[in-house]
């Protein structure tokens, strides 16, 4: 069993096991802390500094990225909203609405520091932040490896492989899933399936049962490759197979526990 390690948020008692992350834990205990570049499928690695929070063990007293802080010190007292915290915090949020300048949640989370007007001049078209969520899902989850960073310095963005359609991204939409500005979106139209702004596009299956398409072509190829024999939940779109358990569900209650008449 893991030690468990007692320490305070912001004045009130706080526990955890031994190298639990700092942001995980406090979220778990109802603190807000603004994050964009944390997500529970990945690794964390502290990209937006968004999730700043300042730490004082002793005489010692620091910043840090809550996502990437492994609790280890018993003792420690840590402050999520303090001057220290909201000042880099404000810093950070400049430097994120100069490159996003149309991302309302960037600028949703700026008014909460009292940020109107970043002292930055805004040298960003898009609502990507860098954040790299997207790139490490395709690649680490899904396997696919269908986008990545391209270009150096302040022309680094978030890309397909010369900015061409790429061949093997399978429109699973994962990257839209998790992107927390969406910047990536899916768009469906007519049976086609979108991956935006990536240009690439997807025939998508139409369920057998209610005729809507509900997955793509490559995507649906993809999971029954991985899945083999238990391939046969992927039948049905999600609301038909719900739709189906429920029925079955039901007959099994009629069965057996309804007394017969």
């Amino acid at each position: 069993m893991m030690p468990t390690i007692q320490f305070t948020i912001d004045g009130k008692p706080a526990s955890c096991e031994k190298d639990a992350m700092l942001l995980e834990v406090a979220l778990a205990n109802g603190f807000d802390i603004p994050h964009l570049c944390y997500h529970q499928s990945e690794a964390p690695y502290g990209a937006c500094r968004l999730c700043l929070v300042e730490i004082t063990q002793g005489k010692w007293n620091w910043v840090e990225a809550s996502c990437t802080y492994p609790v280890r010190e018993e003792g420690i007292a840590v402050q999520t909203d303090s001057e220290k915290v909201r000042r880099y915090k404000r810093l950070n949020l400049e430097l994120l609405m100069a490159r996003c300048p149309g991302s309302e949640l960037v600028r949703d989370l700026a008014r909460k520091l009292g940020l109107e007007t970043p002292r930055i001049p805004a040298d960003g078209k898009d609502e990507c932040i860098l954040c790299g969520l997207c790139v490490n899902v395709c690649n680490d989850l899904v396997g696919v490896g269908a986008i990545s960073f391209v270009g150096r310095g302040s022309e680094r963005r978030v890309d397909v492989p010369y900015g061409e359609p790429s061949e093997v991204c399978i429109g699973c939409g994962a990257c839209a899933e998790v992107c927390p500005t969406a910047h990536i979106r899916v768009v469906e139209s007519g049976g086609e399936r979108e991956i935006v702004p990536f240009k690439t596009q997807h025939r998508l299956v139409p369920c057998p049962q209610c005729g809507v398409g509900y997955v793509a072509e490559k995507h649906l190829e993809f999971l029954r490759e991985r899945l083999g024999e238990k391939s046969a939940i992927l039948a049905a779109c999600p609301r038909c197979r719900s739709r189906q358990r429920a029925a079955e569900l039901r007959l099994i209650y009629e069965k057996n526990l309804i007394p017969s008449r």
